[in-house]
């Protein structure tokens, strides 16, 4: 995607970033910002070498145990992941960051109660934490549908960036019988992100269950009137709306 009269650029800009973090290798926070890069490049193994070497200079750098584990998760070492998790926790029980990912190792192992417990710890640690809200939103939605909705409104009020957390709440008020909140959050996020395409597909749905054909059609062509769609959603909705008008 780069032009090849910025690809020298590009080249020589994270050199000299690498280099950057490089400078002091005998900090331990030199070879913990390094690791991050590769994380972000998906370079898992050179991520995990460079964590290594924070953490023999910081023993107790618990984001480099954390970050860590992130690698060997991608990596499908699941078990190196979580002992790397419980090195963090055992460090610093409240953190967050530790406490938030072993939910989401938890979660992959289908130990829902065990996700749900550090999940809560998370976000007892973090009370900012929209994701760790989110999360126990969804795990809670599966027999405690007034508290996933609680949830879900905790999520979207501290993200309100995030459309699919205000999407999300919308989806469980439906499931719990708030027809009107569900509409009311939906409403809301269109204005908000005008080119989330999944809230018009949702709030025309509902509009349909509701027997209010001509509603769901003005949702759909409130979509096709704005200038925030990609071209994918746009046929979509198109469809959508041809099929309102097909016998």
């Amino acid at each position: 995607m780069i032009k090849e009269a910025d690809a020298g650029k590009l080249k020589t800009a994270t050199a000299e970033y690498l280099a950057s973090l490089t400078a002091r290798p005998d900090q331990w926070d030199s070879h913990y910002n390094l690791g991050n890069y590769y994380l972000a490049r998906g370079e898992n193994r050179e991520a995990l070498a460079s964590f290594d070497t924070a953490l023999r200079l910081e023993p107790q750098a618990v984001l480099a145990m954390v970050n860590a584990s992130i690698a060997y998760a991608r990596l499908g070492e699941n078990d190196k992941a979580e002992k790397s998790l419980q090195r963090a926790l055992k460090m610093a029980p409240g953190s967050a960051a530790a406490n938030f990912n072993m939910a989401l190792l938890k979660a992959e192992q289908n130990q829902p109660k065990e996700a749900e417990r550090y999940l809560r710890a998370a976000f007892k640690a973090d009370p900012q934490m929209g994701a760790a809200a989110y999360n126990l939103c969804v795990l809670t939605a599966k027999d405690r549908m007034d508290e996933a909705v609680t949830w879900c409104r905790k999520a979207a009020d501290l993200r309100p960036q995030e459309p699919k957390y205000a999407y999300t709440l919308a989806f469980y008020q439906h499931r719990n019988g708030d027809i009107k909140g569900a509409i009311a959050t939906l409403q809301e996020l269109i204005n908000r992100r005008p080119g989330y395409a999944d809230a018009y597909f949702l709030l025309a749905e509902i509009h349909m269950q509701q027997g209010e054909r001509q509603k769901a059609e003005a949702v759909y062509r409130q979509a096709l009137e704005g200038k925030d769609l990609n071209s994918r959603d746009r046929y979509r909705i198109q469809m959508n709306l041809q099929a309102l008008h097909t016998p």
